[in-house]
């Protein structure tokens, strides 16, 4: 969590604008970069800039920062002073009340131990225990107290004055009774419910009633107190750290020790309020009957329970807000929600709809389950099973590409269709029953290209969190000439090979927090009263996106549309083939990226910050995950020589899952958090295909489009269905888009006179890849369309996609129908 969050998520809530402002201090450390950035532009490459010595200097960096930081000091330290001062009183006053009551509560002779207890307790922390307990008895006027008597005489005097109660007797002012004739009377008497006995309270349980919510409180508050010296000091700690790496200086030592010249930040005073806090929880101790370690214990659960409360009445909303605003397909929110429609019957009678009745999704599926009944009672194939499979071939289809129902609802779906409908045979042409159908369908959603997808899941969750990704990033970049086509270029670079191995629905995510440093310096422009936002800024959030979207194409595991080309690809290509392929596509489209936002955003003066290298050496851990995760990759390089050994990469997925879970790199909630969705999506397509394909449905729309393409050549039909999946890709998922034409395209390349059904499945699941016309073409478009800078505004919009993703969207496309057609039939597929 960045701490500007974590601050924000520790904070007393009724505090919250007392704190540091650590991120206006990151915006004026990173403005002040710029300022340096374009002065060392201005200058010869032998020319050096260097700060002003002169602290006053209002042009010196260090001066500008230092004065914002005390500007913080100062308001921090007065609003300490002020609520110490209260909160202190209050701490005197819980001490006082303690004492009240131990003088005041009526005396018993069992309550001796816990009196003496209270009482002991009370002079250790009260320093003047004596004088407080004689103006106390003085303001009664009941003990007649002078100055002269000390504290126990005046104590005893107190005890002599209180009613006493003996065992054998009751002793009420004088008046003395025998304790068995009492009962004997009370025996003969009407019975009653009570008797006065059964009220008596000691001294300990009158003391906790009263006063624990209030020691409890005060406990609370002074933790406060400490929580907020900690974490601003740990805030200016961070705020000069972070100008110190933007502006290559030293001030943080230096700032730190002026720091503790104030009040709120001495030790002497973070030394006195650890006292009051010792204090509390010794006086606590009464009610846990002297153990000092329970009574923290108590005291600390209860602090946590409040905070828990705190973090989840008064955060939660706002954080809420914060994500539902950042996801990637958030809807405004409205004012009202829709009323039901009521229909009148006449009569003062009428009927109320249910609202999802009433909603487009709900009349999407009553269309769509419409066009399915009547797809399997009139259909144009005679055999039952092929009609039933067309049914529900379009069923799932519609429902994947309108969405009316979520992705992976729909593959779950899947499964049950195919069996109640009887759609599946054997391979002697028989209709299986339903138990046999259910378990061939079952094996056939977890195959080992799911294990493949697992496997790669799990080498991004280990990359991701041991920060090996984020340093690859920063190494490659720190080395790359500070000019911005070099950045651009290599940022793209970059992004395309953190999705072959991260995947592309990561990447973007990662890349943008690495290149925010040069983000956050890159300012919107003001002409002629209208803002023009930082075209290099643009450049580069729009390259990111549409390098992540072809890095889709770049390995096996870098997106689902290739784990679904796998499966219908026999044999299937290892992965020094497919980098054989995606390695000249990919650099040829980042090319051709590259030249469109060239000629598009006119960035060539920008001044850009250099990326520093974020870390000096390589931990064990990191070692290891770094081993484990190249083995990996080695052993997917050499399946087609180890198949012997190993079967399948879906058996080295597991191998290497068992060695990061085995050995404790990764943990379980690692494993729970991986996107199962998408899993649930890939299996359901897996299943659609594997029903098409026994039912014979494929084979006989493949055989239909065999004769209309007869006298085709094999290029032909591949532009002509690159085109189909191109278009289909833009509009719909990636994903989807894949899993409705891969298993068509790979029948009909299996009946053709030349068969090459391997060149066209995988020139289609590449081909999706170059979909990218539109904000919703791919993650990565989402990712970067809601991307805003510091004050809130998008770097791009609607139109920004449709001018710069279409024509690259064209562009990767004619590069697939012929660098990757060339590179496919020299590998002889």
């Amino acid at each position: 969590m960045k701490f500007s969050h974590s601050l924000q998520f520790n904070a007393v809530p009724e505090w919250s604008s007392k704190y540091i402002n650590y991120s206006a201090l990151k915006k004026i450390a990173y403005n002040l970069q710029r300022d340096h950035v374009e002065q060392l532009s201005s200058k010869s490459p032998n020319e050096e800039v260097r700060f002003t010595e002169d602290p006053n200097d209002p042009s010196n960096p260090i001066s500008i920062f230092i004065k914002a930081l005390d500007k913080e000091a100062d308001k921090i330290n007065r609003f300490y002073q002020q609520e110490e001062e209260k909160i202190y009183n209050q701490y005197e006053t819980v001490l006082k009340e303690f004492l009240e009551f131990e003088v005041d509560f009526p005396y018993d002779k069992s309550d001796e131990p816990t009196r003496n207890k209270l009482r002991q307790i009370l002079i250790e922390i009260m320093p003047d225990y004596s004088s407080k307990v004689m103006e106390y008895s003085h303001d009664r006027g009941d003990l007649g107290a002078t100055s002269d008597s000390n504290a126990d005489d005046i104590v005893n005097q107190a005890e002599n004055n209180y009613p006493t109660f003996s065992p054998q007797s009751d002793t009420v002012n004088g008046v003395h009774e025998d304790v068995d004739s009492l009962t004997l009377t009370k025996k003969r008497s009407i019975p009653v419910l009570f008797y006065d006995d059964d009220f008596h309270v000691t001294f300990l349980e009158a003391l906790k009633a009263e006063k624990k919510t209030l020691i409890t409180g005060v406990f609370t508050q002074l933790s406060e107190l400490k929580s907020y010296i900690e974490l601003n000091k740990i805030g200016f700690r961070k705020a000069c750290k972070k100008f110190d790496k933007l502006l290559q200086v030293s001030i943080k030592d230096e700032y730190m020790e002026k720091l503790e010249s104030l009040y709120v930040f001495r030790q002497s005073t973070f030394d006195q309020l650890h006292e009051k806090l010792h204090n509390i929880i010794k006086l606590y101790s009464v009610f846990t009957h002297g153990h000092i370690e329970e009574a923290r214990l108590e005291l600390s659960t209860n602090l946590r329970e409040k905070v828990v409360f705190e973090r989840n009445t008064v955060w939660r909303d706002m954080i809420g807000m914060e994500r539902k605003s950042q996801a990637a397909y958030a809807k405004p929110e409205t004012l009202s929600e829709r009323e039901p429609y009521t229909l009148r019957l006449g009569a003062g009678r009428e009927l109320v709809i249910p609202l999802f009745l009433t909603s487009w999704n709900f009349l999407k599926i009553v269309i769509i389950s419409t066009l399915t009944i009547i797809l399997i009672n009139s259909s144009p194939f005679e055999d039952t099973q092929q009609k039933n499979c067309f049914a529900v071939l379009v069923c799932c289809s519609l429902l994947w590409a309108t969405e009316a129902i979520p992705l992976f609802t729909t593959s779950l779906l899947l499964p049950f269709l195919l069996v109640v409908l009887k759609v599946l045979k054997n391979p002697e042409g028989e209709v299986l029953d339903a138990v046999e159908a259910s378990k061939f369908i079952c094996s056939a959603m977890w195959s080992p290209i799911i294990l493949l997808l697992l496997g790669g899941f799990t080498l991004a969750a280990a990359l991701s969190k041991y920060n090996l990704d984020k340093i690859a990033c920063t190494f490659l970049l720190s080395k790359v000439r500070q000019s911005p086509s070099h950045i651009l270029f290599a940022i793209l670079l970059v992004s395309t090979l953190v999705s072959a191995f991260v995947s592309n629905v990561a990447a973007p995510v990662l890349m943008y927090s690495v290149v925010q440093p040069i983000l956050n310096t890159l300012n919107d422009t003001t002409v002629d009263g209208k803002t023009v936002k930082n075209q290099f800024a643009q450049a580069l959030v729009l390259g990111i996106a549409l390098a992540s979207s072809i890095a889709g194409m770049a390995s096996p595991i870098a997106s689902p549309q290739n784990v679904v080309a796998l499966q219908f690809m026999d044999p299937q290509p290892n992965w020094i083939q497919w980098f054989a392929v995606s390695i000249p596509v990919c650099l040829s489209c980042l090319v051709i990226i590259f030249v469109v936002l060239l000629f598009a955003f006119p960035f060539q003066n920008t001044t850009i910050v250099p990326i520093n290298q974020t870390h000096d050496g390589l931990k064990r851990k990191q070692v290891f995950v770094l081993a484990i995760a190249t083995l990996t990759i080695v052993l997917w390089c050499l399946t087609s020589f180890l198949a012997d050994v190993f079967g399948d990469m879906g058996q080295i997925a597991l191998l290497s899952m068992v060695l990061f879970y085995g050995t404790g790199m990764l943990s379980q909630e690692d494993f729970n958090n991986y996107p199962w969705t998408i899993v649930i999506l890939a299996m359901g397509g897996m299943a659609l295909g594997k029903a098409v394909t026994v039912s014979g449905l494929l084979a006989t729309i493949a055989h239909d489009i065999q004769i209309k393409l007869m006298d085709k050549e094999l290029l032909t039909i591949l532009i002509v269905f690159g085109f189909i999946v191109l278009v289909m890709a833009t509009f719909v998922s990636h994903t989807v888009a894949s899993l409705i034409i891969v298993p068509l395209i790979a029948e009909i390349g299996k009946s053709l006179p030349d068969p090459h059904p391997n060149l066209l499945v995988m020139c289609t699941a590449l081909m999706c890849s170059c979909a990218m016309g539109l904000p919703t073409s791919g993650f990565p478009n989402v990712t970067a369309i809601g991307l805003t800078n510091n004050v809130g505004v998008k770097y791009l919009d609607v139109s920004t996609f449709i001018k710069i993703g279409v024509p690259t969207s064209i562009g990767c496309g004619i590069v697939i129908v012929t660098i990757g057609y060339l590179c496919l039939r020299i590998l002889g597929m």
